[in-house]
């Protein structure tokens, strides 16, 4: 698992508007069908909107700041002009998310030591600080500096071990094999390739924009990753990182999946 600084995660929330088309008598049919369906997105669009504030509300009250956080800030990336009273809503939702975020890491006994350390985003990441536990039986938050870039050299250098001994494995028993069918090549991806791989598939299938944000990968099995991405930013001079989404993505089926920050359980993302 490595941090990926490959940039912000916008959801971005588009409707289709299909126009009327024809002759005669067929244009006012087709123009009230459009119409219709023209009102039923903006309906839908304005629905999944308010389930996004609804779902901050209800994370920002059950003290999860960082889910609320992301949730209200994928809202606001939406152009909410048609929605005003909602827009200011949000707004407002989002100013008492960064104050009550503030002044809970101001209360945290390792603030001083995390908001001087070269590792914020390691330290807020869920998986990473996992990771550093499993290894080290340590709490990241707690660690120092030197030891967190002890662990992820040893890491890195584990990973490039691991590289060049698939390098190997695979050139001693070919790297690539022909298929019969269709004469095609099929190539083995090194651990890192794969990773990037499916990076770009979350960021493909989700129509997250990749800028400004941290992306962290752990691979649970032969098939599922897991990729947490974050968003840092400084409110009142303290480093804010809102959890922007946490993904499983299956090798196999090709499927990406986002856990529900309020049930915690994972559901089908749709392309965008």
């Amino acid at each position: 698992m490595r941090n990926k600084k490959i940039a912000t995660a916008v959801l971005l929330l588009s409707t289709i508007v299909i126009g009327a088309c024809g002759n005669g008598g067929g244009n006012a049919s087709n123009a009230s069908s459009a119409d219709s369906q023209s009102s039923a997105e903006v309906t839908q669009t304005e629905e999944i909107y308010q389930n996004m504030y609804d779902d901050s509300l209800i994370l920002f009250e059950s003290g999860k700041y960082s889910e609320a956080g992301g949730t209200i800030d994928l809202l606001l990336q939406n152009d909410l002009s048609e929605y005003a009273d909602l827009e200011a809503k949000a707004q407002e939702l989002r100013a008492e998310i960064s104050s009550a975020q503030v002044e809970s890491i101001k209360e945290e006994p390792t603030y001083e030591l995390v908001e001087n350390s070269a590792y914020k985003a390691e330290r807020n990441s869920v998986l990473i600080s996992q990771e550093y536990a499993d290894a080290t039986g340590n709490d990241i938050l707690e660690a120092s500096d030197e030891e967190i870039e002890t662990w992820l050299a040893n890491k890195e250098q584990e990973m490039n071990q691991s590289e060049d001994n698939q390098s190997q494995s695979s050139s001693e028993s070919t790297e690539s094999t022909e298929s019969e069918e269709s004469g095609s090549t099929e190539t083995v991806l090194t651990p890192e390739e794969e990773e990037i791989f499916v990076l770009e598939q979350v960021i493909a299938l989700t129509g997250i924009s990749p800028e400004n944000n941290q992306f962290f990968t752990s691979k649970l099995n032969e098939d599922t990753y897991q990729v947490e991405i974050r968003n840092s930013h400084e409110v009142d001079g303290v480093e804010i990182s809102n959890m922007v989404g946490m993904f499983e993505y299956s090798l196999s089926t090709e499927e990406v999946k986002k856990m529900n920050p309020v049930t915690g359980e994972y559901e089908i993302v749709d392309p965008q």
